[in-house]
Parts: structure tokens; sequence; C-alpha cells
């Protein structure tokens, strides 16, 4: 620790220039007193402190914070980022009672600064955030101190000799590491935390890429009225809903569609509505283009309709309840797919192609619990599609599959709630027994 300090101190005029600089960048004298330590805003004693790196890091905290706030309505949030686009998404945050401070850079005179004017309940970091002042500082005045949706990579597992002591020791310090996985979990103990302060409580990104379902009757019900109300058309046909597509996934998935002469109308929501105009040319080479409506052009579907272009933003979901299969787009082109777990959260069937990098865990998730088909190319498409639209059973199968993983989610989201309660009523028993011994 005492290396570190004198490091710190040495490349301070460096991190000072870095700060200001962004500072500058983005136009805020708040970052640069913050984040410098120089200044810090008083914040409500014994709030809940959460530290996110940026913004992805506070997307993967919200259904979390959502769910404590429905526990504990009167308990104050503070999130501390590093970042001013993570400061941003925090005020943007619909949540009563959240505040936002930037967390001072890991200055032991800036740090001292920010714990004595807040005195926090706890503090949770998020994933990978260790700072060595930090933890080191909590620990003094007995803010427990947690990891949560704790991850370590293999590069950190393979640093050097000192960064890895100095991160042993720095893991002292941290009551809790609660980890995404058993696999991050070893990584922790491997790296020297000790065994009996961490828990494998699961994958809390998972929560916010896995919207609310809506499969029972009333909420089917109310589907159909906000549909109404938006003017959007009620299709009473069977449909394959292809979504998120990009150029040439349409005319290619169209014209595999087209040989299969299948009685279900193809609806089909590009993931950029504005290029209709050139998906519809390339369409209407393959079938007559009167057999072809779009929801730009508030045209109607029929028994005479092939296919239903759904060029809108905003009103994908509620197309996903009553598809009698999903096929997801950006997976059969190499732009890296998009979010399974959405029409996952309807409790759909769904094919995806071999381009999934950008969701990989999602889609090892859905794989591992028999969620999803993923085909390896374009081909087995023309397969795959007869067979599981004439198999009521398979699409079942993955349909109540899809449940289940949602139910799991749901308790992964649940057990850090838990996690999170049970640290504020040891926190609040803490201060109880303080104030007694103070009479």
């Amino acid at each position: 620790m005492i290396a570190y300090r004198l490091l710190i101190i040495i490349l301070s005029p460096l991190l000072i220039g870095h700060i200001t600089w962004l500072a500058i960048k983005n136009r805020q004298l708040r970052y640069f007193l913050q984040r410098s330590g120089l200044s810090c805003h008083r914040l409500p004693r014994a709030a809940l402190w959460f530290h996110c790196a940026s913004v992805g890091e506070v997307i993967t905290l919200m259904p979390l914070l959502h769910s404590l706030r429905r526990q504990q309505p009167e308990q104050a949030f503070v999130i501390t980022t590093n970042t001013v686009t993570g400061a941003r998404v925090v005020r943007n945050q619909d949540l009563p009672l959240l505040f936002h401070h930037y967390l001072p850079f890991d200055w032991r005179f800036g740090l001292r600064r920010f714990l004595r004017k807040n005195r926090p309940a706890a503090l949770f970091v998020m994933e990978t955030e260790i700072w060595p002042n930090l933890f080191a500082l909590c620990h003094q005045r007995k803010v427990a101190v947690s990891i949560i949706n704790a991850r370590l990579s293999s590069k950190t597992l393979g640093a050097g000799r000192w960064i890895k002591s100095l991160l042993r020791n720095v893991l002292q310090n941290v009551d809790t590491i609660y980890a995404r996985s058993e696999e991050d979990a070893e990584k922790y103990r491997a790296l020297g935390a000790p065994a009996g302060h961490i828990e494998t409580t699961g994958n809390l990104k998972l929560t916010t890429a896995m919207p609310p379902a809506t499969d029972t009757d009333d909420k089917g019900r109310q589907n159909e009225t906000d549909m109404k109300d938006r003017g959007l058309p009620l299709i009473q046909r069977d449909y394959v809903l292809l979504c998120s597509t990009h150029a040439d996934e349409e005319k290619q998935i169209a014209a595999i569609w087209r040989q299969l002469r299948r009685p279900e109308l193809l609806l089909i929501a590009p993931r950029h509505p504005e290029r209709s105009g050139t998906i519809v040319r390339q369409l209407a080479r393959l079938i007559p283009e009167s057999r072809i409506s779009m929801r730009s052009r508030n045209q109607t579907v029929d028994d005479n309709t092939d296919i239903f272009l759904l060029d809108s933003i905003g009103e994908l979901g509620f197309y996903f309840q009553r598809a009698k299969l999903v096929i997801m787009g950006g997976s059969f082109v190499p732009v890296g797919g998009h979010n399974i777990l959405e029409p996952a959260a309807h409790y759909r069937a769904i094919i995806t192609g071999p381009y999934m990098e950008n969701f990989h865990e999602e889609l090892e998730l859905m794989l591992e619990n028999d969620a999803i088909i993923q085909l390896p190319s374009l081909d087995s498409l023309a397969e795959t599609l007869p067979r599981l639209l004439n198999d009521d059973s398979e699409r079942e199968r993955l349909e109540n599959n899809s449940r289940k993983l949602r139910h799991n989610i749901e308790d992964v989201l649940e057990a850090y709630t838990q996690v999170i309660e049970t640290t504020l009523s040891a926190n609040s028993m803490m201060e109880k027994r303080v104030s007694k011994a103070d009479i």
C-alpha cells in the first residue's frame, strides 16, 4: 500500500491534468471539483452508496435500485461515477431519493473529505472497480464494502507479482464479494480474497436485458387496448416475427419464406426503419408489392398479405406476445446480434443465427437452458422453420424453458435485493448499538 500511495503522489500532476482536460471538454466545473476531491456536496446521511464506473454499470444497477425502492420507499440512494456520461444516465432516472456525485479520485485527502461529509450506510461497488485507498478508508470508518456483480478478467490474474500482491491486500478490506458466476468467484479466490467472503449470486446484467413479461390474459387484453390506442393493426392470423433485421437479411430470409409457401404471415421489423423503401423494393422482386403492407403507410393486414413491414420505432414489443415464432435479425449477417432476452421475456420460441458476439453471455445462458435454437447459417433456416412451425410441442418446450429462465433471472434480482437489505439491517443494528454506547 505504501508503494501504491507513493505512486499516486508521483502521478498526481498527470492525473490532475487529465481531470482538468475532461472537465474542460465536458464544460463541467463540478466534475473537476468533485473528481479532484477539492469539493464535496453533502448527501443524505445513511444513504446506500453504489459506485459505477460509467454508463454500462449504471444501467445494470437500475433494476436492482427499483427493486430496493419497492422494499425501502424512504431509503436514499447515492450513485458515484467516474464519467460525465455515467452522471447523465443517473440524472435521467425517474427514481425518488436518488443522488449523484462524482467519485473523488483515489487520493486520501479527497476521499477523507467525502466520507467526513457523507456517512453512508454501506458501499456497493459494481463489477470490477477496485480502489485501494477508498476501500482502506471505508474499512477504517466501519463502512461495509461489497463488490456486487463481481467479475475479474484473466488478464488481471496474469498481472505482475506487485499488482496481484496489492490487489490481494486491498481485497482484505472488502466485506463480501458477490460474484456473477462461479468462474468469477474462483478467480477472486485465486487472487487471494478470503474464501469465506465470496458468494456466487448471479449476473445482474441479465436483469437489465430481460424486460417485463406480458403473457397473462389480463396483460394480453391490455396489450390489445394499447395497440388500438396507437392505431396499430391487430393481426388475427398466425405470424412469424423477423425482428431487428439489417441489410440483406430481409431479402434473403424472405426468399426462403417464399419457397416454403407457408400460410403464416411474415412480419419484418427492421432495426433501422428508415431503410423501409429499400426493403420494399427488394421484397417486390420476390412477391407482388400489393401483397406487402407497411406500418408507415397505415396499411392493414388481410388474408392476401404475405409480408407486413413494421417500419416504425418503439412498437416492436407489442408484436412479440402473439408471434408463433421469433427470428432474431442482426444474427445472420456479421453485426453481432441483438437482445434475445426481449422476446424470451414474452416466452416465445426463438431462432437466432451464428453472429451473436455482442450478446454472447445472453446466448450462452439461453443455450444452457435449452430456450433458443441457434443455426449455423441461413441455409439451415429452410429446414428448421417448417419443422418448428409444424411441431407445437417443440415450440411449447422452448417457450416453457424461456419461462423457467425468466424465473431464474428474477431469482437473481431477488437475491441481490436480499443481500443489500441484509447489509442495511446489519448497519442499522450497529448504529443503534453505537448510539446506546454513547448514552
